[in-house]
């Protein structure tokens, strides 16, 4: 069955006009903002592949992360186009800490850099562009005259970071899928992937893709094609100190030149259509029931003492802000919503996963799905960290429990941990001993993920 394809690369990088704000996402701490600098550009690239039953879209976008309301406006907007089948749409951040701050949710502005009503509101202006232009790539590459190709798959190996977490699991796989025209076999498109996080930049007020867009130059400058990253379970995968621009190219130029040498080489699997999507939200439970009045109450009380032990400068204070109004308004979320998504192929399964999934997901599914295996994360919304049963337990003990959500109270959301930033009420509901039990958020995301990889 024949395969043609089209992609198209829009530089994005936010100016203004027409962007009505450059705050910049990634860190918390003091208002940060662009304020025109740039290094490397920030690119937003769509891919379609059509295996004649209609188009398959991949939006990959350096971003450092699309938060649920956001994902859902842009795919609204898209499934009409791709025969309202959700599985045939998937968007892909590379988690870039230097770009623009899209949304207004999660991460939450003020928790994170206490930036006022003024300026939130302008982040939901530049919001609001961003998913106008994000569509409209979408809609012009599907207009797109498409090449017929054939698709190859291989896995190399880099090794650019380590597992912040004290982990085992330390991710060193590169992918890459390539295309080749049908007509001459010459090299027609790159999509690479990694899992690792892009902050080998660190923190400043300069726009730049990092190591990814880094990687992607080197690429694409050899080759003469256009290349596309595409991140993986890198929750807890950092890159080699020391974080500077200098960096950037420095890990940047060992995965580009990796992705190159594996091209001009040999052993590639041939990737077949037809292509089958499927995609699925999962529902995990926090530590507590926010259904029960009695949990609603202590939590009240818990995040008012906040308010009495912290200042308005700290983010402790802020977050419970946060977590008073909801219940004061709406209420506390009852669960953490957390889409996956397949793309079977012959000789290839894609899986992506949304959140800043820790790499023992990544490890352990490998291990269990025979055959050529792509784990992709923070895909289609990120809105916090998914961490296996064990840095659950640990909480406080590991990282000052950043990846477990919580330091010294299970049931509460940890102060300066990822609950707090994004933010939510608790952390995700564990094990308090031994393996992950079901009904745990391991268990649910094992358990889903595995009888997906195997319909």
């Amino acid at each position: 069955m024949p395969i043609s394809m089209s992609v198209k690369t829009l530089d994005y990088t936010p100016t203004w006009p027409p962007y009505p704000s450059l705050w910049m996402a990634g860190y918390g701490g003091a208002p940060r903002g662009n304020q025109g600098a740039v290094d490397r550009r920030l690119r937003a690239q769509c891919i379609v592949i059509d295996d004649g039953a209609g188009p398959k879209v991949m939006l990959r976008i350096d971003v450092v992360s699309i938060p649920r309301y956001v994902h859902q406006s842009i795919r609204s907007q898209v499934l009409p186009l791709v025969n309202n089948q959700n599985g045939n749409f998937l968007i892909i951040c590379s988690h870039t800490h230097s770009g623009p701050f899209i949304g207004t949710t999660r991460p939450h502005p003020y928790v994170m850099m206490s930036l006022t009503p003024a300026d939130i509101s302008a982040i939901e202006d530049t919001t609001n562009v961003f998913i106008s232009q994000m569509v409209t790539l979408v809609q012009e590459t599907l207009a797109m005259a498409r090449t017929q190709v054939t698709l190859w798959y291989k896995e190399g190996n880099a090794s650019i970071g380590y597992n912040r977490a004290g982990e085992p699991n330390v991710l060193t796989t590169v992918n890459a899928l390539i295309a080749r025209r049908t007509s001459d076999n010459a090299l027609q498109t790159v999509l690479f992937g990694y899992a690792c996080h892009a902050v080998s930049r660190g923190i400043d007020r300069t726009f730049c893709s990092d190591f990814p867009g880094a990687a992607t130059d080197v690429i694409s400058n050899a080759l003469g094609v256009q290349a596309l990253f595409f991140q993986g379970a890198a929750g807890d995968q950092e890159p080699i100190d020391a974080k500077s621009p200098s960096q950037v190219t420095n890990l940047g130029t060992i995965l580009g030149n990796e992705v190159v040498s594996m091209v001009n080489s040999g052993g590639w699997t041939a990737v077949t259509a037809p292509i089958t999507t499927y995609y699925q939200e999962l529902s995990l439970p926090f530590t507590v029931d926010f259904g029960d009045p009695a949990a609603v109450i202590r939590a009240r009380n818990s995040y008012s003492a906040r308010l009495d032990n912290n200042t308005p400068s700290e983010y402790a204070y802020r977050h419970a802000e946060v977590m008073l109004e909801q219940i004061a308004g709406p209420g506390l979320p009852r669960v953490f919503p957390m889409p996956i998504q397949r793309w079977k192929l012959g000789g290839l399964n894609i899986f992506a996963m949304s959140h800043e999934v820790l790499s023992e997901y990544a490890a352990n599914l490998r291990n269990q799905i025979p055959g050529n295996l792509w784990v992709m994360a923070y895909a289609n919304e990120t809105e916090g960290y998914v961490a296996a049963n064990g840095i659950l337990q640990d909480g406080g003990a590991v990282r000052w429990g950043y990846e477990a959500g919580w330091v010294d109270d299970p049931e509460l959301s940890g102060e300066d941990t990822w609950t707090t930033f994004y933010p939510w009420p608790a952390p995700l509901k564990f094990s308090p001993s031994g393996p992950a039990a079901p009904g745990t958020t391991e268990r649910i995301v094992m358990d889903a993920s595995t009888a997906m990889l195997n319909l």
